[in-house]
Formats: C-alpha cells, sequence, structure tokens
C-alpha cells in the first residue's frame, strides 16, 4: 500500500478549539482505518495524544509497538514518519514553534539553544503528562469561558512536562564553536532581566562580556536562537503579561517594561500573543 500524506485522509474536528498563541496550537483529529500515511511537519514540533482507538496502529519503522488510547507520540519539526492506519483513532496534537522552544529553553534554563536535540518518541504512556494535556484540550474547547491567559499556563505546563520527563534535550559531546559561554549566558539574561524598564543598548550588553557589538550579536544569536532586539521584547511581553494581572494602569505598565508609549506595547503585545493588552486583561477576570 502507498503511502499518502496526512493531510489527505484526517478529519479535522478543531474548529471549536483556539488559543492566544501563534507559537503553540492544538488541534483535534479523526483518521479512518485502512490507510497508510506519511507525516512530517516542516513548521512545528508535534505532541500526539492518543484519545480513542488506534490500538492495531503501527509506525513502519517500528512495527512491534501499537498504539493505545491514552499513549504519546512526539515528533520532531521536519522529521518524517509512515504510520499504517489498521484501526480509526481520534487524537489530538499540540504544536510549537522551534523558535518558542529556543526562547523558553534560554530563558527558563539559560541555555544554548545549540544544546537543544529533539528525539523522537512513540507511544509512552505518562499519566502526569496526559492530565496536562488533556486539561490544555479542555481548556481550548471551553474557550467562551477560560481566558487566554489560563490556556496559554496550559499549554507551557505541557510543554514543560515534555522537556522534564522524556529528555528530548540532551547537550551534544563535542564542544559547539562560537556563541557565548555559560556564565557570559547567565550575566546578560539577568542583566536583561533586570532592565526592562530601561533602555538597553547592544553596545552595553557586549560590553558587559567584552565583546564588539557585531561579535556580541551573532554569538547571542548562536546561543539564544533569537537576536538581542527579538529577545528582549519577547522577554518585555512576559514581563508585561504578569503585570496584566495588577491593578497597574495601561500606560504604568508600558513605562513599566521600557516601552516608549503605549501604542508601542499594544503592538509589539498583538505581534506575540495575537490580542491586545486590554484584551488580555479582560480575558482574566
Amino acid at each position: 500500500m502507498e503511502a499518502v500524506e496526512f493531510s489527505q485522509f484526517v478529519q479535522d474536528e478543531s474548529s471549536h478549539l483556539s488559543g492566544p498563541s501563534k507559537d503553540i496550537s492544538v488541534r483535534r483529529w479523526t483518521m479512518d482505518k485502512g490507510h497508510q500515511i506519511r507525516y512530517q511537519n516542516d513548521q512545528f514540533h508535534t505532541l500526539s495524544l492518543y484519545l480513542a482507538g488506534g490500538n492495531e496502529n503501527i509506525r513502519t519503522d517500528r512495527p512491534a509497538s501499537r498504539g493505545s488510547t491514552g499513549s504519546f507520540c512526539f515528533m520532531p519539526q521536519t522529521q518524517g514518519s509512515v504510520w499504517k492506519i489498521n484501526q480509526q483513532v481520534t487524537f489530538a496534537h499540540l504544536y510549537f514553534s522551534n523558535s518558542f522552544l529556543q526562547r523558553y529553553c534560554a530563558s527558563a534554563y539559560q541555555v544554548d539553544t545549540r544544546f537543544i536535540e529533539l528525539e523522537d518518541q512513540l507511544f509512552l504512556e505518562d499519566s502526569e503528562l496526559r492530565s496536562a494535556f488533556l486539561n490544555c484540550l479542555l481548556a481550548r474547547q471551553s474557550q467562551a469561558t477560560e481566558s487566554d491567559l489560563a490556556i496559554e499556563q496550559l499549554s507551557y505546563e505541557v510543554i514543560q512536562l515534555v522537556v522534564e520527563k522524556f529528555a528530548v534535550f540532551r547537550l551534544p559531546a563535542p564542544k559547539p564553536k562560537g556563541g557565548l559561554s555559560a556564565r557570559a549566558r547567565r550575566l546578560i539574561y539577568h542583566q536583561i532581566n533586570d532592565r526592562l524598564g530601561e533602555k538597553i543598548t547592544l553596545a552595553e550588553l557586549a560590553d558587559s562580556v567584552g565583546l564588539s557589538p557585531y561579535h556580541f550579536a551573532r554569538m547571542f544569536k548562536l546561543s539564544f536562537g533569537e537576536s538581542p532586539a527579538r529577545f528582549i521584547d519577547w522577554m518585555r511581553i512576559e514581563k508585561v503579561k504578569a503585570l496584566l494581572a495588577t491593578k497597574a494602569e495601561l500606560c504604568e505598565i508600558s513605562v513599566q517594561v521600557g516601552f516608549a508609549h503605549q501604542s508601542h506595547m499594544t503592538q509589539r503585545f498583538k505581534h506575540w500573543v495575537g490580542v491586545t493588552p486590554a484584551r488580555y486583561r479582560s480575558d482574566q477576570n
């Protein structure tokens, strides 16, 4: 049987699902038996959870393993695989971008993003991850009653568990060339985090680790996965999210987080999150 593309035979049940982030999304699918499917996503990493059925389904390169309700597969971005669908299956996919993964790991662990190595996982069982995934899926199904903040937080919890539990991120054996040292990464991260309300210049950051601005910018992007400007922009937006949970006025928040004016903050917030700060705040109430 010749393999066909995933999109040709899958039935999308996700019209009711939504979320605030461009970098993270969830879709729910159903697929009938009797097909051999090729799956590859060149834009996002995919965490898949079988919701019902699929006990006879296999991945052709590992035929001894069988799918089951409640089991997970993890498929890194760009990796291709072929599946025999021997039983109807309903499943959900959580997609997250590599740029989000890099920002998350650089922020949470101050790790050089080149150290991130994603490995595929097949039919894994984990009750804690399953509970977190189902909570995330339910929140997106209940978008009328769940805030964007709640949906986003639940999505982050799932990805954090993927990082922690399944060890899909490993340090490579050879030392990578270029980039910032571990000490420099920690120093730069905390310097940015402590000065989000101020004007931060490339020259100041570069000088703190003894590099020229041009060389620093290149080494920063190697280690953090983003340019200094984009990474600082993202960190400011994360700070805005935290402050939106307080009673501070939007104009006050924009000053605290280092934006030139409120409209600039609104523009950047909508770019990263997909909604305005006012909408994001109202959804929390």
